[in-house]
């Protein structure tokens, strides 16, 4: 079962199946820590009680919940529609390394 909330710039998605042996629901605390306590714990799987409108205006997108997850349940897509249109327009690129 995947739970997923929208903020303004990207979407979150928890893999709520992969929480059914998390005990340390350290998504939510870092959550509370470096974001705007959005996520809380409800029946050991974390959600938010704020309507999607406010989950857009409150998240400050800090990312802590997915690099604090140590189930990698929680995933973050960046919805980056600049990039895209960039990348389509310049056609392929090369990266280059040092």
């Amino acid at each position: 079962m995947y739970y997923s909330l929208k903020t303004r710039t990207m979407r979150i998605v928890i893999d709520h199946s992969k929480c059914e042996t998390c005990d340390s629901y350290d998504c939510a605390k870092a959550c509370s820590l470096y974001g705007t306590n959005i996520l809380r714990i409800k029946n050991g799987k974390p959600v938010t009680f704020f309507s999607d409108e406010d989950v857009a205006r409150r998240d400050n997108e800090c990312l802590s919940c997915e690099i604090h997850c140590p189930h990698s349940a929680v995933k973050i897509f960046v919805e980056f529609k600049e990039l895209d249109e960039y990348l389509n327009r310049k056609g392929d690129f090369y990266v280059v390394s040092d």
